[in-house]
């Protein structure tokens, strides 16, 4: 019986449990390397077609198709640069947008590869380079001001926001429901190479005004994430609280405060450079 137990399992020494955490660590990190597109992109089916409101199409660097659509401002409104979350694309928000139009505000919104219209499949260089696409096209051909821009990124969108935040100066940056990266929405810690969306090594170097908005019940994206990217802005700033809110609820749950909250932003922030060197934290009651 100890034979039999010795060859199954082998000798005990203080190597094995270093040799097992080993092996585990290298079997996580392939999986990793291996899987993290399919986690992180989870395109759903296309919710509009090229004939849709309000829907343009524009060409990568490699010549596929980018999906917009385009909502213009009221005078003297600024233009949002949306970049969407997960398991959406900009035919799911279509009702989204009209209410932002509303209330003012234009709309660049853009689809990444693979989702909607856009073709190829999605990766993290793929997702900046449409950003960037969208961008050039707001700016260049539509003719808006960067200093009329928001670049507004919701969940997975946080990434290319910041990003494009890093590189052009805009007149305000939105995050909602954003994450410090991407793996440390799972691991909470740095732990393994590779990571993708490193917005918390991007955040300290965007001098742009922030408003970062998060419900303090998100499962998906703890809320930690929105206030670690906060903290680490050196620039003018606010933190909206949405108690009770989580995930993928937050307008349902705060519409109205959201409202006054990209208001205040607009209007304290971007439009009265004087009280730029204050910090403001709003919470919904």
């Amino acid at each position: 019986m100890a034979n039999w137990k010795k060859h199954l399992i082998g000798e005990w020494n203080w190597k094995r449990p270093f040799k097992s955490i080993l092996f585990i660590y290298l079997a996580l990190m392939l999986f990793a390397f291996g899987c993290s597109n399919r986690l992180i992109y989870q395109p759903p089916a296309p919710g509009y077609t090229e004939e849709g409101p309000n829907i343009h199409s524009i060409q990568s660097e490699k010549g596929k198709k980018i999906g917009l659509c385009y909502y213009p401002a009221a005078p003297g409104m600024p233009t949002l640069l949306w970049s969407h979350g997960n398991a959406e694309d900009i035919g799911y928000l279509h009702y989204r947008f009209l209410d932002f139009q509303a209330h003012g505000y234009g709309i660049l919104a853009y689809d990444y590869p693979g989702y909607g219209i856009s073709e190829g499949s999605p990766d993290e260089d793929g997702c900046y380079a449409a950003c960037e696409k969208a961008w050039s096209y707001l700016t260049q051909k539509l003719k808006v001001p960067a200093s009329e821009t928001i670049i507004y990124g919701q969940s997975v969108g946080s990434g290319p926001a910041c990003w494009l935040a890093s590189r052009h100066d805009a007149a305000g940056l939105v995050l909602v429901t954003p994450f410090t990266s991407a793996f440390r929405t799972v691991t909470r810690i740095p732990v393994f190479p590779g990571d993708q969306y490193p917005n918390i090594k991007r955040i300290p170097e965007i001098k742009t005004p922030l408003l970062v908005i998060h419900g303090d019940k998100d499962q998906i994206v703890a809320q930690w994430h929105g206030k670690k990217l906060y903290e680490k802005h050196p620039g003018p700033k606010q933190f909206l609280d949405v108690p009770g809110a989580g995930h993928n609820n937050l307008y349902q749950v705060a519409d109205l405060e959201i409202f006054q909250a990209l208001a205040t932003f607009r209007n304290e922030l971007l439009n009265s450079p004087a009280e730029r060197s204050e910090t403001h934290i709003e919470k919904v009651q």
